[in-house]
C-alpha cells in the first residue's frame, strides 16, 4: 500500500488510519467534527500527498497538454493555475485537475498537473504517449510532498511560520517561497470552500514544515485533519470527487462542470461535448439532504414515488448543516430544488429532498 512522506508521523499520531485508493492515510487525528470546525473557524492542515503531481517541461509542453485540457493554456500566466478537466475524444471526463504554469528550468514552458490518486498512472501514460522529443513528462509525485492549509486563519499561521506577508496572493496564484528551510510552492487553492493554500515542497523537507505549521498554528486553533474531515468539507462546498461523483462515464454536461470548459479552445472531446449539450442531458448532478437518519452508499438507487430516477454518488454527515447530505445524479425532470425523493439505505427507502448547491458558502 502506498504511503506519503509523512506516513511514519501519521501512524504514530493519527486516531485512525484508513485505506484510500491504494494509499494508507489518516482518517482522523481526533474527532472529525472538531477538525471540521477548526477549518471553518480557524485553520486545518491536511496531508494531500496522495494526489498525483506530473510535470511537463520543454518546447512542446503546452502542445502536449492542451489537446486534453478544457481550459486555454495560452491564457495561463506564469505563477498561476487553472482548474479544469482532462477529456477523452468521446467528451468524457478522464480527470479533474489543477494545472500550474511554473517558471521554466530549461527552454520552453513548464507545467505542473495535480491529478486525483485514482488517475495518476492513467494521465501519466496518456501524456507520455503524446510527448515528443521536445517535451519531458515526469511523475514527480514521490519527489514532492503536498499539504493543504485551509481556513480563515491560514494566512496568520503561514505568515507566523515564514515571516512573510501572504494576503496579496490571489486565488489560483502560486509563488515559490522559502519556509522553514524549504523551497515551497505556495498556491491559493484548495478543496474546502475556505480561504487557504496548498503547499508543494521536496519530500525530504515534509516533516520539518508539517511540524513547524502544527506547532506555530496551535495557538491560532489549527488542527491536523484527516480524510473524513476532508470529505465533509468538500461535499459541503459542493465539490465533486473523481472516482465517486465523476468518472469516464460522465461528461461535463451532466456533471455540472461546463463552467470549466472553454468552448473557444480546441481540445479532444469538444465536438462530443457540444453535441451532448445540444441534445440536452438526460441526467444531472444534484445535492440532497436526508430527512431521516442514514447515509446511502455510492450507487444507491434514488426514487421518486417508487420510480427509479437516479443514483447516489457521495454522502456524509455535515456538521455545518447538522444533517446527512450528499451528491447524486437524477433525471433532469426531478432535479429542481425542493423535489421530494427517497434514497436506498440498507434496503430501506429514506426520505430526502433535492437542494441547491453548495450546501456551504464562505461569507
Amino acid at each position: 500500500m502506498k504511503q506519503t512522506p509523512l506516513h511514519s508521523f501519521h501512524s504514530q499520531r493519527a486516531g485512525k488510519m484508513t485505506e484510500f485508493l491504494g494509499w494508507l492515510l489518516p482518517a482522523q487525528f481526533g474527532d472529525p467534527a472538531d477538525e471540521h470546525h477548526a477549518v471553518r473557524a480557524a485553520a486545518g492542515l491536511f496531508d494531500v500527498g496522495f494526489l498525483g503531481r506530473i510535470e511537463l517541461a520543454g518546447a512542446g509542453a503546452e502542445a502536449v497538454l492542451q489537446p486534453f485540457f478544457t481550459r486555454n493554456l495560452a491564457a495561463l500566466t506564469e505563477g498561476s493555475a487553472k482548474y479544469g478537466l482532462l477529456c477523452s475524444k468521446a467528451g468524457l471526463i478522464l480527470d479533474n485537475v489543477l494545472v500550474f504554469k511554473l517558471p521554466p528550468t530549461q527552454p520552453g514552458k513548464r507545467f505542473l498537473v495535480t491529478t486525483n490518486a485514482v488517475s495518476t498512472e492513467k494521465v501519466l501514460a496518456l501524456l507520455q504517449e503524446y510527448a515528443g522529443k521536445e517535451t519531458q513528462v515526469t511523475d514527480v509525485s514521490a519527489l514532492l510532498a503536498q499539504f493543504a492549509l485551509q481556513g480563515p486563519k491560514a494566512d496568520t499561521v503561514l505568515e507566523a511560520v515564514s515571516g512573510r506577508h501572504f494576503k496579496k496572493i490571489r486565488q489560483k496564484q502560486a509563488r515559490t517561497i522559502s519556509i522553514a528551510e524549504a523551497s515551497v510552492i505556495v498556491s491559493r487553492t484548495g478543496l474546502t470552500g475556505e480561504r487557504g493554500y496548498e503547499l508543494f515542497l521536496p519530500a525530504e523537507k515534509a516533516a520539518g514544515l508539517w511540524n513547524a505549521l502544527l506547532e506555530t498554528g496551535k495557538v491560532h486553533g489549527l488542527l491536523p485533519c484527516g480524510m473524513t474531515c476532508r470529505d465533509m468539507l468538500r461535499l459541503e462546498a459542493g465539490y465533486v470527487m473523481y472516482g465517486s461523483d465523476i468518472d469516464e462515464t460522465r461528461s461535463p454536461v451532466e456533471a455540472g462542470l461546463m463552467a470549466v470548459v472553454d468552448l473557444k479552445v480546441e481540445f479532444l472531446g469538444k465536438d462530443a461535448i457540444l453535441q451532448r449539450k445540444a441534445e440536452g442531458a438526460k441526467e444531472t448532478i444534484v445535492g440532497y439532504e436526508l430527512l431521516d437518519k442514514g447515509l446511502p452508499k455510492a450507487g444507491a438507487t434514488i426514487f421518486s414515488e417508487s420510480r427509479e430516477i437516479g443514483i447516489a454518488t457521495s454522502a456524509v454527515h455535515s456538521p455545518h448543516c447538522r444533517k446527512d447530505i450528499g451528491l447524486g445524479y437524477v433525471s433532469v425532470r426531478y432535479a429542481q430544488p425542493g423535489q421530494e425523493i427517497e434514497i436506498e439505505v440498507k434496503d430501506q427507502e429514506i426520505a430526502a429532498k433535492i437542494v441547491s448547491l453548495p450546501f456551504y458558502k464562505r461569507k
